[in-house]
Formats: C-alpha cells, sequence, structure tokens
C-alpha cells in the first residue's frame, strides 16, 4: 500500500513500481487467469480511489484553511469526493483490466513457449535439455532407465519414416502410462527414450522397465499388407550406487548397450553388468561399446 500511494506523488516511482510489478507478475503467472486479472485491477482501484479521495479532501480543507474557498468546506469536499470517486475508480478500473488482460496474455504466450521448448515435437515427452535439467533436481534415491527401440534404423528403411514415426509415438504412449507419476520422462535421442524414477523401490522400478518392454513387444504395428512387431531394449541404473549424474547416466548406457549385445529385447541392470560380461557365461560376447552393435 505505501509503494503504491508513494508512486502515486511521484512520476519516476510510478513508472519503476509499474515496471517491477509487470516483471515481477511475468514471472510469478500472476495473472494466469481473468479472475486474476479481476482482482488485480479492483485491488489497484480500491487504492488509487481512496488516494483521490484523501488528496481530495486534503486539498480542500488546505484552500479553506487559506481562505481560497469561495465555498462551505463540508459541501465542497462532499462533492469533491464523490466526482474523484466516479472518475477514479472508472478510469483506474478500466485501465488496469487492459493492461492486466495484456499481461495475463503475455503471460499465457510465455508459459506456451517454456513448455514447447521442455518438449519433444513428436513423442510430446519432454526433450533432452528439460530432462536434464528435471535430472539436476532429482532426489538421491532415484533410478535412471535408458529405452532404445531395437533395430530403428531397419524399420525406417523396410518400411519408411511415417512408420518409425509411428514407433516412436507408440513408445512414448506406453513410457507415459506406466511412468504417469514420474516428472521426467524423455525422448532424448532419435530412438532413445529416458526415465528418471524417485518413488517406489529399485526392484519395483525395474519390474516397472520389464513392463513397458512387454507391453511394446506384444503390440503390432501395420505397414500396407505388412505386421510386424517393434521390441525395445533398456537399461538401469540406481543413483545410490555413483557418486555422480554422469556416473549413472554412462552405467545405464553401458546397461542398455549390454542389453542389445545380449540379444535385444531385455532389460539389464547396471549391478549385473560384471556378471553379463565374463567370458565363461557369454564366450561369443565381446565388451560392448558405444557404435559397436546394430541399434
Amino acid at each position: 500500500m505505501l509503494d503504491i500511494s508513494r508512486a502515486l506523488m511521484e512520476p519516476s516511482a510510478m513508472l519503476a513500481f509499474i515496471d517491477h510489478y509487470v516483471k515481477k507478475a511475468c514471472s510469478t503467472n500472476r495473472f494466469e487467469t481473468r479472475r486474476d486479472v479481476l482482482s488485480f485491477a479492483l485491488s489497484i482501484t480500491l487504492c488509487v480511489t481512496i488516494a483521490a479521495d484523501v488528496l481530495n479532501v486534503v486539498a480542500h480543507y488546505s484552500l479553506d484553511g487559506l481562505g481560497w474557498l469561495p465555498y462551505d468546506v463540508v459541501p465542497a469536499a462532499t462533492v469533491g469526493v464523490i466526482i474523484s470517486t466516479l472518475v477514479a475508480s472508472s478510469l483506474t478500473f478500466s485501465i488496469t483490466y487492459v493492461v492486466g488482460l495484456a499481461i495475463h496474455h503475455l503471460t499465457i504466450s510465455r508459459a506456451t513457449f517454456e513448455r514447447l521448448s521442455r518438449t519433444d515435437m513428436l513423442s510430446g515427452l519432454l526433450n533432452r535439455r528439460a530432462f536434464l535439467e528435471e535430472a539436476m533436481r532429482a532426489p538421491a534415491n532415484s533410478s535412471l532407465i535408458l529405452f532404445d527401440i531395437d533395430k530403428f534404423k531397419s524399420i525406417n528403411d523396410q518400411y519408411g519414416h511415417d512408420i518409425g514415426d509411428q514407433a516412436i509415438i507408440a513408445v512414448a504412449t506406453n513410457l507415459s502410462e506406466i511412468f504417469a507419476h514420474c516428472k521426467a520422462v524423455a525422448r532424448i535421442g532419435g530412438e532413445e527414450f529416458a526415465v528418471l524414477v524417485s518413488a517406489l523401490t529399485p526392484t519395483e522400478r525395474f519390474a516397472l522397465a520389464q513392463r513397458c518392454r512387454e507391453l511394446i513387444a506384444a503390440q503390432s504395428f501395420e505397414a500396407g499388407s505388412s505386421r510386424f512387431h517393434v521390441t525395445i531394449s533398456g537399461g538401469v541404473a540406481d543413483q545410490e550406487d555413483h557418486p555422480t549424474f554422469e556416473a549413472l547416466y554412462t552405467a545405464c548406457d553401458k546397461a542398455l548397450y549390454l542389453a542389445k549385445a545380449s540379444g535385444r529385447n531385455r532389460v539389464v541392470h547396471s549391478r549385473d553388468i560384471q556378471s553379463l560380461e565374463r567370458p565363461e557365461a557369454h564366450k561369443a560376447r565381446v565388451p560392448v561399446k558405444r557404435g559397436s552393435i546394430q541399434k
């Protein structure tokens, strides 16, 4: 209230107040709904009207004290207050409501732009940048799950990119449904997806990853007269086993590529990497390196 009163007295202070208020309103979604706009307009109108009436009364009594008022101060001040109330309230409400609506639309545009900048257009999931932002805020007991569509290049080559896009959308839909409780579900590359899970136990998280793999494998796709199935491979790593997110991602990525090297259509946990890579367990396999197998 004091800031508003000071702003009414000093033009420079008024401009500074308006600039600060508009910036704050945009950054905090102050005008997210039209009801917020109406509330803003009414509150400002009330403050301005009260200030105008007070100034009107002070002016009348000051003039009367100086002997410059040619008529009785009480009826003159009363009429002045009525006029100032009508003029100040109508003008202030009109102006502030229009300004509020402008900020409201600006807030909506800003929110839409922010959402689009964080969203992958094809899948509707978070994009890589948004996922990394969420990952930096994730609790220390989270698990990272990486998925990759098996032989995606072959799908594009054989059936066309439209069918490949359908496969991406189908995987994204399943991930969104199964991990609906997670804020960080993203498409981080062409056929690569990532999920950061904080709820549930590590065992339950791994089971969800397996469930997602099974649902996608059971889904069929139609391309002309042909029908085919799409499978995914997954890697899982728990943050409690790794000191940094970079280490967590590296371990999860290695588990994912080991899943692919082990025959695809499976999910591997990073804790099982050493046992799966032992030569006596997989004599025909070699240690997994990114790019050494067909995705």
